[in-house]
């Protein structure tokens, strides 16, 4: 490899350099001619030929640059960008065998390409949902169509519950598409998932051995490193068709002595009976000699099967189908997107209309059962989930009547949560001097529903040690942190602008135009404002509780690219930066009026963080901090730079300023954080520990504490004084672009490339709520400075308001929460 990508840089670096001198000689003109018609032209046919097509695009940007420095690195990048594209083609080569060998065990009909399909109707990626039916050893026609059917019931249970078009739970049922009768269990499982695991599957496979069926689950989110693939039931399917031909044959025993007493004989009864008259001589010879003590299990009664005995079973299977998919899904987006589940309110209305099938009760009672096994192993990473969702299927199962099923879901709801709090029994939490510090409301209402359950199933005395722990916990007092929670519902939704923005006062559709860069709120909470393309910059009123159209402004006088924002406190004061060919510059606007007053000049490079704040707290005299290669820092009033800030290693991408003036922090696309003195420059702590570039930074109010988010997709919480890591928030299933943190500093807002926002609990570590709905990347999240009103723009060219109210968390005290005004 190496002999060729040398070869592909001898003859590739001419006409670099040609295309770069181009332009700034009149003598050059002609070798440039002479080398695109040579040099050039069997470049580009190399990289054609190896598939490299995009290289050629580095050719005809090298023109731009004219600076002598950045000529030599821009060469050494394209250079390095060459030999990682040729690298990435021989890994492609070496991995083909391994992909014939995958599609050799496909098990679809159709092939991967044709189920990459990246529009989704509601922004959110719905969980896909394959069948692999059982293949029944029967000639029977009814045996055969239980494929079919059994699709037909799950098809219209997730159209109900979960279609592909719902806003928070959307599922895509791919029936009909598993091929390969041969190809089945874990060969097949493992070939899906190496074509598809960005796509969040389950798929549910049936196989028959001997008497009985295994019903199997497989299943994978888009954060999975591996599948989870495990038989979760053996249903002796015989025994149940069996089960089924003998209800017939005691329900045709009432008919049959019902003919006889009007007279028919024997031979006419018997042809009127058909299968049934069959299947009850069986059933009474079988009764007879299990009742002289003869063993059944060793011998053979061949009872008649029909098409109602093949209903019957495929009804069942149904239910089992059904309730696992729908268990599946409901903690799948409860991860994701931390949506209540659904199960409460289907599993009464599925499990009813099959109440009076034989074997019913013993097929209900395994799948069931089969519960908390699920939680166990597709909830690892969630483990406080699962006492509250096991709790959720005790009551489902006290309202079917089966009290003893619903007494092991509470024991093993209670045993988990204990072990959540490190507790041995609940006489220690009572016992206790202290509420443990992972108690929060959530947990006070566990334990009230639980008190709830244990009630329902007759068991008083459980229920009065549990009130008895309330008046304890009551007793301890500082229960301030078990009523605090927040939560977050759309309130408003800006679209586009019209092809002319309105002047001030006049009211149009809202838009975050297609790259907006910068979201912010004053102080007030009063004003929005928003960039609308590169050199727009829209402004919106909050009035009558409904966010207006107020000014939009064009940021006249700008020649390049603006690439960063900062607006002071008062939101008065909007401060940009911009690319041009030769340099870059900040410029300083009132945001009212729109006029430019002044320009700052001082940087080369592409200036991709700003930040604007006092010199101390109450000041009404500003400084601005600018991060291209390097920190700058500038006086506003006078527009002199009096410091200059070096250490990274490459682009700076996020800023963050202390309320007090004091600390500076930086965070770049080296992967590290720094932490500056500001009187002084120096700096005090480089902290290391992201695995991608530093995105966004958040200090909380106190300035004690500060946020990071990362290309990696986590975000970490920070000792700031003393540089110390704290925590590491994942969940995030792409980079995470903006931060914000709480006025009271309890709760951290995240916004990601996975198109979500997510709220989080400083204290716990917990995320709180997931909000869904933007159809692109979330760039920007802006919060009021009394955290009443949050609002965000995405890639999908809208912004998103999300307002507060006040919430009842427990009976004696109000919480805060944030929900739809």
């Amino acid at each position: 490899m190496e002999q060729w990508v040398n070869l592909l840089v001898q003859v590739a670096k001419p006409v670099v350099k040609t295309l770069v001198y181009a332009g700034t000689s009149s003598l050059l003109d002609k070798v440039q001619a002479e080398i695109k018609n040579e040099q050039q032209n069997q470049a580009r046919n190399l990289l054609n030929s190896l598939g490299i097509e995009d290289v050629i695009g580095i050719f005809k940007k090298l023109d731009e640059f004219t600076d002598s420095n950045a000529k030599e690195q821009r060469l050494e990048s394209e250079n390095l960008a060459l030999l990682q594209i040729a690298e990435r083609s021989r890994q492609t080569m070496l991995q083909l065998p391994e992909i014939y060998q995958i599609l050799e065990h496909w098990p679809l009909r159709l092939l991967p390409a044709q189920l990459f399909d990246a529009s989704h109707p509601n922004g959110l990626p719905p969980l896909r949902i394959f069948l692999s039916p059982p293949q029944f050893p029967s000639d029977r026609l009814e045996a055969r169509e239980i494929e079919q059917k059994l699709a037909q019931q799950l098809r219209e249970f997730l159209n109900q519950h979960y279609p592909l078009r719902s806003q928070d739970r959307p599922t895509e049922f791919l029936d009909g598409v598993w091929k390969s009768q041969e190809v089945r269990g874990e060969c097949s499982i493992k070939a899906l998932f190496w074509m598809l695991r960005a796509a969040p599957s389950l798929i549910l496979e049936s196989e028959v051995e001997g008497d009985f069926l295994n019903v199997r689950l497989a299943y994978w989110s888009s954060q999975q490193e591996n599948y989870y693939y495990k038989t979760l039931l053996k249903l002796p399917y015989k025994s149940l068709l069996e089960e089924s031909a003998k209800n017939r044959a005691r329900t045709w025993k009432n008919t049959r002595n019902r003919l006889l007493a009007l007279g028919k004989n024997a031979e006419q009864v018997k042809r009127l009976g058909g299968d049934n008259a069959i299947n009850l001589a069986i059933l009474e010879e079988a009764e007879a000699l299990q009742s002289t003590g003869i063993a059944l299990g060793e011998l053979r009664f061949l009872y008649q099967l029909n098409r109602k005995d093949w209903e019957d079973l495929c009804q069942l299977l149904g239910i089992c189908y059904c309730s696992i998919a729908g268990w599946v899904v409901d903690f799948h987006y409860l991860v994701k997107e931390n949506v209540p589940p659904r199960f409460p309110e289907w599993l009464p209305q599925l499990t009813q209309e099959a109440s009076g099938l034989p074997s019913f009760q013993s097929v209900i009672q395994a799948t069931i059962s089969i519960y908390p096994q699920i939680l166990e192993e597709i909830g690892k990473n969630c483990p406080e989930t699962i006492p509250e969702l096991t709790l959720q299927l005790a009551r489902s199962s006290i309202h079917l009547g089966d009290r003893d099923l619903a007494k092991e879901q509470i024991n093993y709801s209670l045993e988990r949560w204990l072990q959540l709090h490190q507790l041995s029994r609940l006489e220690d939490l009572q016992e206790s001097e202290a509420i443990p510090p992972t108690m929060t409301g959530r947990d006070i209402n566990y334990l009230k529903t639980l008190k709830s359950c244990l009630s329902d199933i007759g068991d008083e005395w459980g229920g009065v040690r549990l009130e008895e722990l309330f008046k304890a916990i009551a007793q301890q007092g500082n229960n301030h942190q078990l009523n605090r929670q927040t939560s977050f519902v759309l309130s408003h939704t800006f679209t586009k602008w019209e092809e002319d923005p309105p002047s001030k006062g006049e009211v149009s559709p809202i838009s975050a135009a297609d790259k907006v860069a910068f979201l912010g709120i004053s102080v007030d909470g009063k004003y929005l404002v928003s960039s609308g393309n590169d050199k727009t910059v829209e402004l919106w009123q909050h009035e009558r509780k409904s966010w207006q159209p107020y000014v939009s402004q064009t940021l006249t006088g700008q020649k390049g690219k603006v690439l960063a924002f900062a607006l002071n406190w008062n939101g008065q004061i909007l401060v940009s930066s911009e690319k041009t060919q030769h340099r870059s510059y900040i410029k300083i606007w009132n945001l009212l009026t729109g006029k430019l007053q002044r320009t700052l000049l001082g940087h080369k490079q592409p200036i991709r963080a700003l930040a604007i704040s006092p010199w101390e707290n109450g000041s009404n005299r500003y400084f601005i901090a600018s991060g291209s290669h390097k920190i700058k820092l500038w006086d506003l009033q006078t527009g002199e730079s009096f410091q200059t800030l070096f250490g990274h290693r490459a682009w700076v991408y996020a800023i963050a300023l202390s309320a007090d003036g004091q600390f500076l922090l930086s965070g770049s696309e080296d992967r590290s954080i720094r932490i500056w003195h500001l009187r002084t420059g120096k700096l005090i702590h480089t902290l290391t520990g992201h695995q991608g570039s530093v995105r966004a930074l958040a200090i909380a109010p106190d300035g004690r504490r500060f946020v990071s988010g990362s290309d990696d997709g986590t975000i970490k919480l920070w000792d700031l004084p003393a540089g110390k890591l704290l925590h590491t928030f994942t969940g995030h299933s792409g980079a995470v672009n903006a931060v914000a943190l709480s006025p009271h500093g309890q709760h951290l807002i995240s916004g990601s490339e996975d198109q979500t926002i997510r709220i989080w609990d400083i204290q716990t570590g917990k995320r709180l709520q997931t909000l869904a709905g933007h159809r692109g990347a979330v760039r920007a999240i802006a919060l009021s400075p009394d955290g009443q009103t949050l609002a965000s723009y995405s890639e999908d060219k809208t912004i998103r308001i999300w307002q507060a109210k006040l919430e009842i968390l427990c009976d004696s005290e109000p919480r805060f929460a944030i929900a739809a005004s």
